[in-house]
């Protein structure tokens, strides 16, 4: 196992596909991997996805976990959770019980959070910005 510094969780990692580097096809993988290279597919796993803030990732990603810095279009399921956080950018359809959006995030698709996933879905296509105290 791998510990790389400025996880967000105490995860050890098990894989990487770092900056530089391309892959296409189906991507399976056990515990934490991490991506900082280009992947156009499909990925699946039952444990933790990490998408570095230099990744660009075209595929349909089925993950427990599912936590992005980079460039991902696509369809996203994150059994557990999403992560969009600052600097990421995400046009692709969502699908988990718990999404977390940071500020400075952007999300253009769709998202469903429905337990059974077959409530109506709700397009938003927006950067996230905060107002600040004083504006409007």
């Amino acid at each position: 196992m791998i510990k790389i510094k400025g996880l967000t969780t105490s995860e050890d990692l098990n894989g990487f596909l770092d900056e530089g580097t391309e892959f296409q096809g189906e991507l399976r993988f056990r515990d934490t991997f991490r991506i900082d290279g280009k992947v156009k597919g499909r990925i699946v796993s039952e444990n933790t996805l990490i998408v570095g803030e230099n990744a660009s990732v075209d595929a349909e990603i089925d993950c427990g976990v599912v936590s992005i810095r980079g460039t991902v279009t696509g369809r996203v399921k994150g059994r557990e959770r999403i992560e969009l956080l600052t600097g990421s950018r995400v046009q692709a359809s969502l699908s988990s019980p718990r999404l977390v959006i940071e500020e400075g995030a952007f999300f253009q698709g769709e998202c469903d959070m429905s337990a059974a996933g077959k409530a109506s879905v709700v397009p938003i296509a927006a950067p996230l910005r905060s107002a600040g105290p004083n504006r409007t």
